[in-house]
């Protein structure tokens, strides 16, 4: 227990690190969550400030789910420390970029650091929802139909494509893709109504 409350607060303290954010602030004098939709994540940043704001925030994003995750392990490898450790870092990787304790808690929609941790604890899984998304994202120019589905198929894919540790796997992907669904439920009330914005190669 004590492993896994570690991992899961220094986690969250990591995922609170809204790059985003720090990036609007420092390089455009801005705040992105007053700009644009006001969420403070990739596709945001592309639309708002272009192309390599865009991708720095995802890759940024990314790194900081496989990093929480990718810690985890060490404690499992070096110190053995339950498996739980790394599930919970992930998820709390997510949660503290979904809402950040140093940024009032209005965060992004956690797509890109749930991509991470995924990575981390399963990446055959992790690649196959990459480039679901990718292809998805391209063909419909829809970035939260894109979210949509892939959360909809990671806990599937987690359970089936995992050797070892499968229902707790499958309980780490279903809990974060509610997250992501959560958080999406506007762009699918948008889709629905057919008035879900889409991005060009412009952003």
């Amino acid at each position: 227990m004590f492993f896994i409350t570690i991992c899961s607060a220094v986690s969250y303290l990591i995922g609170s690190i809204s790059s985003a954010v720090i990036i609007s602030k420092c390089l455009y004098g801005s705040d992105i969550r007053y700009l644009g939709s006001g969420n403070a994540g990739a596709t945001n940043a592309l639309r708002v400030f272009g192309k390599k704001a865009g991708a720095t925030v995802f890759f940024l994003d990314f790194s900081k789910g496989m990093i929480a995750a990718a810690g985890a392990k060490l404690l499992v490898i070096l110190f053995d420390a339950p498996y739980e450790c790394v599930l919970a870092a992930g998820f709390f990787a997510q949660l503290g970029h979904t809402l950040p304790v140093f940024f009032k808690f209005k965060g992004g929609k956690g797509v890109a650091t749930a991509a991470g941790a995924a990575f981390a604890v399963m990446p055959l899984t992790a690649a196959i929802l990459l480039l679901s998304f990718a292809l998805i994202a391209a063909v419909s120019k829809t970035v939260s139909l894109a979210s949509g589905i892939c959360a909809g198929a990671y806990p599937l894919l987690a359970y089936f494509l995992s050797d070892e540790n499968r229902e707790l796997n499958f309980l780490f992907a279903a809990a974060c893709s509610a997250l992501i669904l959560i958080k999406h439920t506007a762009n699918f009330v948008r889709l629905l109504d057919g008035n879900e914005r889409k991005f060009s190669k412009n952003g």
